[in-house]
């Protein structure tokens, strides 16, 4: 099969498994209990009050409808990034509330951009620094300085991300904490771009020179690279030899171990620093059953994951003619 022909094979199983997912993630969310009818149920005074409370609530959200129109709607609504109107939240605990009526699509794309604010400068951080801090490391294996930043990566890859964040939040910045008199402003740009930058790089940093330090000291050894320092070649050239030879795995290690990590983080950073992001959005979404917004913010995050599988695969089949079509 040619390189188009697979590639198309390709998105065209991705395109499937988002529908998959989101078919998933439909039905669980439409056949679990909502709070917020709970809410309104309580201040209902009579059983007939409450029967038509729970009919009001159900037409207004369009749950008196067959539930199969309402599925084949929304798969239709998908790819016209037709995603609906919000339900509105009622006593929202686990990130930043928002009103009724308002364009899935806005919610999204609104709560992207703190989201993005943080995670790229953290990805950047990450592929950069862990990728020269591997090469290093592999490259200067007995000095003490590469032993040191080796021992470092792999502290900061082991304290879980939770656990730093509310240290420096709770040791750090607090009334009692370390730098009491510094303590940011809650919304400040520490506290919802710097901070977060620098625990979720951390995390993805070490991760990143471990796969890099891993792969370069595979190749390092070999009769190629031995044969470039004969020839005089400085440390920064052998560098590059190494980084061209073992950038397939890494790139593989790298959409898998970036796209894990960041899916997760992204939820935790945001609760702890309360960061109004995608991570945020989704928590107050799953916790009010408002069907629109939770498929809409999921829609971000299948597109993430499943986007970043198909673009290794892309790349895997353009770096490495061996691969198999």
């Amino acid at each position: 099969m040619s390189l188009r022909g697979t590639i198309a094979r390709r998105l065209a199983f991705s395109v499937f498994a988002v529908y998959v997912v989101i078919s998933l993630l439909f039905g669980l969310v439409t056949f679990a209990p909502n709070p917020q009818l709970s809410v309104l149920l309580q201040q209902a005074s009579t059983e007939g009050e409450a029967r038509e409370i729970r009919r009001e609530f159900r037409r207004s959200r369009g749950l008196d409808e067959p539930i199969l129109d309402r599925y084949l709607d929304w798969l239709i609504d998908v790819p016209t990034l037709d995603w609906g109107q919000s339900y509105g939240t009622i006593g929202a605990q686990y990130g930043p509330s928002y009103e009724a009526n308002v364009a899935v699509t806005k919610l999204v794309a609104d709560a992207l951009v703190p989201t993005l604010r943080y995670v790229v400068p953290a990805v950047a951080f990450a592929v950069v620094g862990g990728l020269a801090i591997g090469l290093y490391t592999a490259t200067h294996r007995e000095s003490l300085l590469a032993r040191v930043v080796t021992s470092l990566t792999h502290f900061g890859f082991s304290i879980p991300n939770f656990l730093l964040a509310e240290v420096l939040l709770l040791f750090v910045f607090s009334e009692t904490g370390l730098l009491q008199g510094l303590a940011p402003e809650p919304g400040s740009l520490l506290v919802t771009t710097v901070l977060p930058a620098a625990i979720v790089g951390t995390s993805l940093l070490a991760g990143q020179m471990r796969y890099a330090r891993a792969q370069s000291l595979e190749y390092a050894n070999t009769e190629f690279i031995k044969l470039v320092r004969a020839k005089g070649a400085g440390t920064r050239r052998v560098a590059r030899h190494l980084l061209r030879n073992a950038a397939i795995p890494l790139l593989a290690l790298f959409f898998t171990d970036m796209i894990g990590i960041l899916v997760v983080n992204v939820f935790v950073i945001e609760y702890v620093f309360s960061i109004p992001g995608i991570g945020g959005l989704s928590l107050v979404a799953f916790q009010q059953q408002d069907l629109p917004v939770v498929l809409g913010a999921t829609m971000v995050i299948v597109f993430v994951g499943i986007g970043g599988n198909f673009l290794q695969d892309v790349a895997y089949l353009v770096l490495d003619p061996r691969v198999e079509e």
